[in-house]
């Protein structure tokens, strides 16, 4: 039985509908026995033109079609949560990359002053066309991929309305996508561990080869750290359980989490940057082990080296430890 994802879809709300000049494709490698084992079973299978790429270990798909993506519906009411708490604060920027061998971070988050909890009524989902495509993709990964022998990491799947100028973009680690198959771990956590975007560009229209897409091979710790800026605007916008008290220490706690469930370590430091407050502060690896919903237990932690703050008021640098 084939595992059939619910689909986190991003509102078109500030999309860059923006004119670009198109560049020389260079020419298509030779394909590989799985490029051409994963584009025979699409148009066996669901008639699909799909074109592939690989990168290092990164699989590039690219399912390019006239056929619209998303639509409007009329959003069906539902009874408040009486578990879900009020958000008390507003995200109004996350940044974060991974750079120097360190994770970076900065955001601005405002108190809550008031919550509109009034609703337009309408909200953006898939055409059918859309998630059948989505479907027919996962099926044919399923039926490609998912021997661990398979060499590749990570899979970038662009399905585009080349009509129109609307691309959905999913990036995601394989061997997370293997573990959700198996029950490994929920449908909701492989959701949250899938880099989704949703962009417009007149660049787009009539690509039916894929010369607008930036091909390179996904590195870990880039992935992670765009998986940590997601985690943490669902956290804040999205989430039955929005940050209550101290804001800071559910964004680090988020970050530290990420790099639990991936056991990556290659990294000397975590620095965040409150550019509201001025607030920058600096986390080793091993700091991190004290923050988190999943952090190791406190019995088994032992506490090396300092917690860094530095505070830039008035011109002034202050350095405190902890």
């Amino acid at each position: 039985m084939y595992f059939l994802f619910r689909i986190l879809l991003i509102l078109f709300i500030g999309t860059n509908l923006s004119c670009s000049t198109k560049k020389t494709l260079l020419p298509r490698p030779p394909l590989t026995d799985l490029q051409t084992k994963f584009e025979t079973k699409c148009q066996k299978d669901y008639k699909l033109n799909v074109i592939t790429r690989m990168v290092g270990k990164t699989f590039w798909i690219y399912a390019p079609t006239p056929n619209p993506l998303f639509d409007f519906a009329a959003e069906t009411p539902s009874p408040a949560d009486p578990l879900k708490k009020p958000a008390k604060y507003d995200l109004l920027y996350i940044n974060g990359n991974f750079k120097d061998n360190a994770f970076n971070f900065e955001y601005d988050v405002l108190p809550k002053i008031k919550s509109d909890l009034s609703s337009e009524g309408i909200r953006n989902e898939g055409t059918d066309y859309f998630n059948k495509l989505y479907n027919n993709l996962f099926t044919a990964i399923t039926e490609t991929m998912m021997d661990p022998k398979t060499p590749v990491s990570f899979v970038v799947m662009a399905i585009t309305d080349i009509k129109k100028g609307i691309e959905a973009r999913y990036t995601f680690y394989l061997e997370d996508y293997r573990m959700a198959s198996v029950e490994g771990i929920p449908y909701d956590e492989f959701n949250k561990r899938v880099l989704q975007e949703s962009k417009g560009s007149t660049s787009y229209i009539g690509d039916e080869i894929g010369q607008h897409l930036e091909y390179n091979d996904i590195k870990m710790p880039d992935f992670l750290a765009k998986q940590m800026v997601s985690r943490i605007r669902f956290k804040f916008t999205q989430s039955d359980f929005p940050p209550q008290e101290n804001y800071e220490e559910a964004i680090i706690g988020i970050i530290a989490d990420t790099t639990r469930y991936y056991h990556f370590k290659s990294f000397k430091e975590l620095r965040t940057d409150d550019i509201r407050t001025k607030k920058k502060m600096i986390f080793t690896p091993k700091q991190l082990d004290f923050f988190g919903e999943d952090k190791p237990k406190t019995d088994n932690l032992k506490s090396n080296g300092k917690l860094i703050h530095i505070i830039f008021e008035e011109g002034k640098t202050t350095i405190k430890d902890q």
